[in-house]
């Protein structure tokens, strides 16, 4: 038995239902389903979740980022992801004789890069691959749990922007968004619109409005 509808706000410790199954940021005492955030629930059947409003960055295999190289070892850097947790790269993913070489030739300190997650371990401290160096452009910040409502289901929402914008976007699950060329100016307007907004019924088609006016 559900004690909330889909895309309803809840708070810590509000009950979900009883007997039901349930995913992300929620708990079971007997046969009572609890919420552990603040956030919007989503239903699908009789499987509950609850979306976050806030929080930090928290890294996942595959995720892309958009980090900022903070220090550079003989055969390392290490990276900051808008996240508490250690991050790295090994220097094999810019010189296969990382070793012999100065990695600073490739990547230096305070240089902005995209990449890959492609581990993490028990404490949540990952390692990149497949990095690429950003030049240019505009970086904003928005609240990572926010990042799949800009993204949209199957990437429409940002498909969307890019088309309308004409702006070259890139969105780092890390709630990092690099910006380049196009009309800067909405995209930037558009994409806080969305963070300021994202648990609105009817996001999309109001988005799209406004694009069309703008654009």
């Amino acid at each position: 038995m559900l004690n909330v509808k889909d895309r309803d706000l809840v708070i810590p410790g509000q009950l979900l239902g009883e007997n039901l199954y349930h995913d992300l940021n929620c708990f079971r005492e007997n046969n009572h389903v609890y919420s552990s955030v603040e956030g919007m629930v989503r239903i699908e059947g009789k499987r509950v979740k609850v979306i976050p409003s806030t929080g930090i960055y928290i890294p996942k295999e595959d995720d892309v980022i958009i980090g900022v190289i903070t220090n550079v070892l003989v055969d390392i850097f290490f990276v900051d992801i808008n996240s508490p947790y250690n991050c790295s790269m090994r220097g094999e993913e810019v010189s296969k004789d990382a070793m012999k070489k100065d990695l600073s030739r490739y990547l230096k300190v305070g240089d902005i890069i995209t990449a890959k997650i492609s581990e993490v371990n028990e404490v949540y401290s990952c390692q990149l691959i497949r990095p690429w160096k950003i030049e240019g452009g505009l970086i904003i910040d928005v609240n990572p749990k926010r990042v799949p409502r800009v993204i949209g289901k199957r990437r429409s929402m940002l498909n969307m922007i890019k088309e309308k914008t004409k702006s070259k976007i890139i969105v780092g699950q890390n709630g990092k968004i690099w910006i380049k060329g196009g009309n800067v100016d909405l995209a930037v307007r558009i994409i806080k619109r969305i963070e300021r907004y994202a648990q609105t019924r009817g996001l999309t088609d109001k988005i799209a409005e406004i694009l069309k006016k703008e654009s």
